[in-house]
């Protein structure tokens, strides 16, 4: 998992003594102290060493862990240069202990533990079904929105790895065997959506439905709303590729049966300009339009209001949704039923092949006995 990539020099050292060689073999150097690490053309520097290739760092004893820039991390690290004075840091670590950190990221640690335990599940599908299976790719995931936030044993909560370690091993399967593709957002505001209505490449898929949720009321963005300048507005339609001088009028022009903008229309003096919803709401800020799930638009001479509900793409689980499922007495397993109707929970074995390539459950002592959730 790539956990930097940065052009700045970085800080690296250990909780204890650390050892670091090139990935490819060759002298193996000690450290002891803190050490400057940056790159040079294709070439790592440490302090004063120079390295033509991947450099890999590990702390001596098991008990110890690396620090990089003052945070602690549990997996080995390795250093790529990828030239022009850029690098990349990508963490190695077992599937579960990489959960342990994104957890805390994820959700809040002081939620319910069965709505944590619904996460960890989640999340241990979602990083499975997404992960690099380009054997030149030099790393699985990253460590934020594009796929899970992540960070690392600096974030770690005991709840959060109680979540964890209780669901060892349990994933998502669709009736093919397949890991699902265990979209999830913070609230849905009411009503989950489907793939195909907010990625519009997706085809539809029977893993999903739209399922009204009132388990969300307690999000504190449960209702939004935000008044943008249209000259922002303009600059960041501009910025996504839509050409535009001025907006006269934005209406929803397609909605789907959770409440959502399918499209939006944007009016101007050169005519209406039809935007796929999420791509309206991305080239805003997803901050900003926090979802398409748009309940007013009210526009001024120089302003844009937007009211809404739910925060996120709505498709799969709830986070929010989630908590209050477990305040209310679910289990973890009701909850992915609720979210993925047609899935089912199953203890995976030791080493799981998705699309050819070997995912390792580091540490996984798992039966292979469904747990159903019809």
């Amino acid at each position: 998992m790539r956990i930097l990539y940065t052009k700045s020099p970085t800080r690296l050292d250990a909780t204890g003594p650390f050892l670091y060689q090139l990935r490819k073999g060759g002298k193996i150097y000690p450290g002891h102290s803190a050490i400057r690490v940056r790159a040079m053309s294709s070439q790592m520097i440490f302090d004063h060493r120079s390295f033509k290739g991947d450099v890999a760092v590990v702390p001596i004893s098991s008990s110890d862990t690396i620090r990089l820039n003052g945070r602690r991390y549990r997996g080995a690290l390795i250093f790529h240069p990828i030239g022009r004075g850029r690098y990349d840091v990508v963490e190695t670590l077992g599937l579960e202990e990489y959960l342990y950190g994104v957890l805390p990221r994820e959700v809040g640690s002081d939620w319910p533990l069965e709505s944590l335990k619904a996460q960890a599940v989640v999340s241990r599908t979602y990083v499975i079904a997404n992960r690099a299976t380009d054997p030149v790719q030099r790393f699985d995931v990253f460590n934020d929105v594009k796929h899970q936030v992540y960070g690392g044993l600096e974030d770690e909560m005991p709840a959060a790895n109680q979540a964890v370690d209780q669901t060892r091993g349990e994933i998502l399967l669709d009736k093919e065997g397949k890991p699902v593709q265990t979209f999830f957002h913070s609230s849905c505001g009411g009503c989950t959506e489907t793939p195909e209505n907010v990625w519009f490449k997706t085809e539809p898929s029977d893993m999903f439905d739209s399922i009204k949720d009132d388990f969300c009321r307690e999000d504190p963005y449960y209702h939004w709303s935000i008044e943008l300048n249209k000259s922002t507005i303009i600059a960041r339609l501009r910025k996504a590729g839509y050409k535009m001088r001025d907006i006269q009028k934005i209406v929803i022009g397609k909605g789907s049966s959770s409440g959502r903008a399918v499209t939006v229309w944007v009016y101007s003096s050169r005519g209406k300009t039809e935007i796929q919803g999420n791509r309206f709401r991305l080239a805003l800020g997803p901050e900003a339009l926090r979802s398409t799930m748009l309940t007013k638009i009210t526009l001024s001479k120089k302003t844009v209001r937007f009211e809404g509900r739910g925060w996120g793409h709505g498709v799969g689980l709830c986070q929010w949704g989630a908590r209050g499922r477990a305040l209310a007495g679910q289990k973890y397993d009701d909850i992915l039923r609720a979210y993925y109707p047609r899935a089912t929970l199953k203890r995976a074995p030791a080493t799981l092949r998705v699309q050819g390539q070997p995912v390792l459950f580091a540490g996984a002592n798992c039966p292979g006995d469904p747990v159903a959730l019809r």
